[in-house]
Formats: C-alpha cells, sequence, structure tokens
C-alpha cells in the first residue's frame, strides 16, 4: 500500500463528526500525521491516505473520501464497507 503525503491543513479540514446513518456519527480525529475514525467509545481505527482526500483502513475493508464544496470546505464523506454512504459533516 502506497502512503500519500497530505499536508495538515487538509487533515485539519476533514476533523468532525460525519453523520453515517440516523443512528450512527462516525468521528475523524487527527493526531499529528495520523487520522483516525471512532464510531462509538474510546476505540477508534488508524485510516491511511491512498491520496489526498480518500482514506483506507488495514484493519478492516473499508474507504473514505472526503469531498469539498465549490468553497473548498469538506462537507461531506464518502464512506464505502461494502454499500456506499454520504455522510454529511455535521
Amino acid at each position: 500500500m502506497t502512503i500519500a503525503s497530505v499536508t495538515n491543513h487538509e487533515l485539519d479540514s476533514y476533523q468532525g463528526k460525519y453523520q453515517l446513518t440516523p443512528e450512527l456519527v462516525l468521528t475523524i480525529i487527527r493526531e499529528g500525521k495520523k487520522v483516525f475514525a471512532s464510531a462509538t467509545g474510546p476505540s477508534k481505527i488508524e485510516a491511511f491516505a491512498e491520496t489526498a482526500s480518500k482514506f483506507v483502513f488495514k484493519d478492516i475493508q473499508a474507504t473514505m473520501e472526503f469531498i469539498k464544496d465549490k468553497a473548498g470546505e469538506v462537507r461531506e464523506m464518502i464512506f464505502i464497507q461494502g454499500d456506499t454512504v454520504h455522510a454529511k459533516k455535521l
């Protein structure tokens, strides 16, 4: 797996909460140059940059891609784990 270089500014813009389902919110956290996803509780899974906006997980078969609006703000994430979910940033 090739890991892409992502700027701190881009990583910061991905942080936040994303509504995957009415009952499930995925939280994206940056720690240094690393990105983690957490659905519930204190557990978190590291995601690895495949491109500047697309991340993959080693521990689970899933990807997430952050989508920017015309102003360059991240408003949505496309999360793929079997099904494709468009998750709005809260």
